[in-house]
């Protein structure tokens, strides 16, 4: 009979550790991104559909497909660094060391 509670014992102590290892690790996950690459990247898209005017759209674009880039293969982490640099970009002046566009001369 002893020997039956004492499996039992060290049973039951093994499955509470076990349960209680596994949820440590599925509740605290620090390289999982706080937002979806994905909708995050969305999110982006329109504000760059939305700003058609801004200076900053030909720099905000490619910072934005760097990001869709990285999200492709799996870094969420540096897709979404990149899409708030785009926003940034997008909600900001022109810098002042970006040179004037260059306009073709005329053909007569």
């Amino acid at each position: 009979m002893r020997i039956a509670i004492s499996i039992a014992a060290a049973a039951l102590a093994s499955l509470t550790l076990c349960s209680a290892a596994l949820a440590a690790t599925a509740t605290h996950n620090p390289a999982a991104p706080a937002v979806d690459c994905r909708k995050a990247g969305n999110e982006v898209s329109a504000l760059i559909d939305n700003r058609s005017g801004s200076p900053n759209l030909p720099a905000a674009r490619a910072m934005f497909q760097v990001g869709v880039m990285e999200c492709m293969e799996g870094d969420d982490a540096a897709a979404n660094t990149h899409y708030e640099q785009a926003k940034a970009m997008l909600n900001d002046r022109p810098s002042p060391e970006a040179p004037p566009p260059v306009l073709a001369p005329a053909k007569n």
